[in-house]
């Protein structure tokens, strides 16, 4: 049997999502959720809201979604393995744990009550055929390298107790190094040289394949289910934190990224889409992911496609950022602990600290937001603009705004400077009879003289390894 990168990433990474993993015939795939994103938008709608010419959609929307994910929040693991155990292999299997469980009751996926029914492959006594006898380093017997080709291109030395194990797992890895229980199922790590891959990761099919230089650290690119695949693959120079990137597609083609703490937690969390030729056998990114921070993009399908940066705890919730362009600092577009499903979704431009948390708040939004601005129910929904600090907070403020800016501290009250969308007219007519949009624009805030000496705006330092001087 040969193994080839053809063959390789048609099998694991050609497959649209929505087919089984070894489906599919074109020979040009596009490899994104946007016929997803299709579908949602249109099963949704959006109700239009009577006497004010304009449309609602996020309730209706978010709770035709909310069904399906808390099916997927209470679905339970499967045990996986790929031979069949003897019966005491079997009994202290069902006795224990998943191997190497990933969550903790510290961990953000805990805080948010969401069930990681992790399962990772199981380790197996040594005296299983055709691997490696080895030792962990708490004592307890593995195997390592078992698997048809698992091994074939990699010092087995540089290989950790209870890892590369599955058909082509390691195949041609050479010069990386692999810590404990690590890169184990079908082509796991395969051709994933030169890389850093610490304990307990990159266990599924393809996870951290094709990803040359990869650095993983523990706990990270694991499968949340038993049919998930490709975690971090195609992620070549990428830098994965602990406890990162868990979940079918999460991070795949995030070259060159730094992924932070805690993070991409959650079905096609942070991808980025990719066309595959397999005629050329060309991978090609559609835009670079950019870096996000330590602990966001927590939730099914968050920072999905999203080009740009992300700082930490934002993106937190249902299609945060998916489809996002531009930079969202610390503590934006969707808490943890709420549901803020799709705020700032398809968003271009730069939110900054502490915005954008509500349901889809700045959704569709292009510009830049201030700190401390747009959080409520459909606050800056669709709107063009430049928004200051500490405005637009309140349900359906700063609706569609476009052709003002917003000034600081402006527009607090539900329903304020509120633009609306006429019957059979694209965008959004803003009413400035009453001068409403004329006050808001020379509106600031009173400061301190502490406060004036920083620039309105300015990001905070917990991001300063992140964002960029321009940001």
């Amino acid at each position: 049997m040969k193994f080839s990168s053809v063959s390789f990433l048609a099998a694991v990474f050609s497959s649209p999502l929505s087919t089984p993993l070894f489906g599919g015939s074109s020979s040009v795939v596009v490899v994104s959720a946007s016929a997803i994103v299709e579908a949602v938008k249109k099963e949704s709608g959006r109700e239009k809201r009577e006497g004010k010419g304009r449309f609602l959609g996020a309730f209706s929307k978010a709770d035709s979604l909310r069904e399906t994910l808390l099916e997927r929040k209470n679905k339970k693991p499967r045990k996986v393995r790929h031979w069949k155990p003897n019966e005491v292999e079997e009994a202290d299997f069902n006795s224990s744990t998943a191997l190497g469980r990933l969550n903790s009751t510290t961990s953000l996926l805990g805080r948010l009550g969401i069930e990681p029914s992790r399962t990772k492959v199981e380790s197996f006594a040594a005296d299983i055929s055709g691997g490696i006898p080895c030792t962990k380093r708490n004592g307890e017997a593995d195997v390592k390298c078992d698997g048809y080709y698992a091994c074939d291109g990699i010092n087995p030395d540089h290989v950790g107790c209870g890892s590369c194990n599955g058909q082509a797992a390691c195949l041609f890895a050479t010069g990386t190094v692999i810590g404990e229980e690590s890169c184990n199922e079908f082509g796991a790590c395969y051709k994933t040289s030169g890389a850093e891959i610490e304990d307990q990761s990159c266990n599924g099919v393809g996870a951290c394949g094709l990803s040359p230089g990869i650095v993983v650290e523990e706990g990270s690119c694991n499968k949340s289910y038993e049919d998930d695949y490709a975690m971090c693959g195609l992620a070549s120079g990428a830098h994965i934190g602990k406890e990162s990137c868990l979940g079918h597609y999460a991070c795949t083609k995030r070259d060159g990224s730094k992924i932070g703490k805690g993070s991409c937690q959650g079905y096609e969390s942070c991808y980025a889409p990719f066309y595959y030729d397999e005629e050329a056998e060309g991978r090609y990114s559609d835009g670079p992911g950019g870096n996000i921070g330590d602990g966001s993009c927590n939730y099914t399908m968050s920072c999905g496609a999203f080009r740009g940066t992300v700082g930490n705890d934002s993106c937190n919730t249902f299609c945060a950022c998916y489809f996002g362009r531009g930079t969202v600092h610390d503590g934006s577009c969707g808490r943890s602990d709420s549901s803020d499903y799709f705020a700032c979704w398809d968003m271009r431009g730069t939110v900054h600290d502490n915005s954008c948390n509500g349901v889809i708040a700045c959704d569709s939004t292009y510009g830049r937001i201030g700190k401390d601005s747009c959080n409520e129910y459909e606050a800056c929904y669709h709107s063009s603009t430049f928004i200051g600090d500490k405005s637009c907070n309140g349900n359906s403020t700063c609706f569609g705004v476009n052709g003002y800016e917003i000034g600081s501290c402006a527009c607090n009250t539900d329903f304020e400077c509120l633009c609306v969308s006429e019957e059979g007219e694209e965008g959004y007519t803003c009413d400035n009879s009453d001068g409403v949009f004329t006050d808001a624009q020379k509106s600031t805030c009173k400061r301190s003289a502490k406060a004036r000496k920083g620039r309105e705006g300015d990001r905070g330092s917990a991001s300063a390894n992140i964002f960029s001087p321009d940001d």
